[in-house]
């Protein structure tokens, strides 16, 4: 019982090891509107640590992965003045929008329904939103991939000006049309988890991997993403594979 329950352990410690990352996160700190396309690079130096020469970000953080050193990712927010709600479609654009930066940064959509944030106009299907693109990978082993794991989402659930549990956001995976619907809570503005999504983008894929956008009730603006830097799924399957073997070896050598 007890060599069971060691092996199976030594198995997840395998796994994590081949998977374990640091992060970094990125935020939108330049107030205006912009183009309806916005795009920076995070440079990730020979020990790992990411940073930006963009005016209207910063990148801090670092990854753990040692393929990654010396590269770079781009990263770009679109506005979409309407995204589609309907399941074969889900998050795709329906009408351009332009970015618009508050003073602190965040970015909504120009305008209305919303006056700047990102909100939605349920009487005449209207849902404003932001699509989010890794669209450079370069000089990191291709045995790696980018993941976003988090998005940063601020005024939401504030106290006395947010409907506390209408006001919603949703999170679509673009390639699989998975998709996490998020409620705020009182003072739940930051980093929303959507590491289930597998937003997992490799070289070479310049397309969107995703998109956020408002509920019936909205009023909320997108900070910046958090992103790490990933073994490619199949290599993560081979570790585990590779986890069960050295299991089953321990086991024989026992008996």
């Amino acid at each position: 019982m007890n060599r069971k329950r060691y092996a199976l352990i030594l198995t997840g410690m395998l796994v994590a090891a081949g998977t374990a990352s640091a992060a970094i996160v990125s935020d939108s700190i330049s107030s205006g509107t912009a183009d309806d396309i916005i795009g920076f690079n995070i440079n990730i130096d020979e020990s790992g640590v990411g940073s930006t020469p963009s005016p209207w970000f910063t990148a801090t953080g670092s990854v753990g992965q040692s393929g990654a050193f010396g590269g770079t990712i781009g990263i770009t927010f679109d506005g979409m003045k309407n995204v589609s709600t309907d399941a074969a479609t889900r998050g795709d654009e329906l009408e351009n929008g332009l970015i618009n930066r508050d003073a602190d940064g965040y970015m909504g959509i120009n305008v209305n329904p919303n006056g700047g944030g990102i909100g939605g106009d349920p009487i005449n299907s209207i849902y404003e939103g932001i699509s989010f693109a890794i669209d450079e990978i370069t000089n990191i082993d291709p045995s790696l991939s980018v993941q976003i794991t988090g998005i940063n989402v601020q005024n939401v659930g504030r106290d006395g000006t947010d409907p506390i549990g209408e006001e919603s956001f949703t999170v679509v995976n673009l390639l699989t049309r998975d998709y996490i619907e998020f409620i705020p809570t009182s003072g739940s503005a930051g980093t929303f988890d959507v590491s289930s999504l597998n937003l997992i983008v490799s070289a070479g894929d310049i397309n969107p991997i995703a998109s956020l956008y408002s509920g019936d009730v909205g009023g909320f603006r997108v900070d910046g993403l958090t992103v790490e830097v990933i073994p490619e799924p199949a290599t993560i399957g081979l570790l585990g594979v590779s986890g069960l073997g050295l299991m089953a070896f321990r086991r024989r050598m026992r008996k």
